[in-house]
């Protein structure tokens, strides 16, 4: 099983943090920023329909081929830290 470890520079703009992939992957999401509020969803996430991401727990997601995890936060230049396993 291969594993990538990124950190994904977001802002006040929706940035895809995992992209799609030929197989299923679990995604794990941690937010790298102190005092950032930062969320995770669809192409369409806010802060009002995103999951809030931990500074301290991680979020896991799996997803199918053809799936794309957006962030959003409410500080410009806000860290995600991304973990992959396909």
């Amino acid at each position: 099983m291969p594993v990538t470890s990124t950190g994904v520079t977001v802002g006040t703009s929706i940035t895809a943090v995992s992209g799609p992939t030929q197989n299923p992957k679990l995604v794990y999401l941690q937010s790298g920023t102190a005092g950032a509020l930062t969320y995770v969803g669809g192409d369409d996430v806010s802060a009002a329909n995103g999951i809030l991401l931990s500074e301290t727990n991680n979020a896991v997601f799996q997803t199918n081929a053809d799936d794309t995890l957006y962030c959003i936060s409410d500080t410009e230049g806000a860290v995600v830290k991304a973990l992959e396993v396909q």
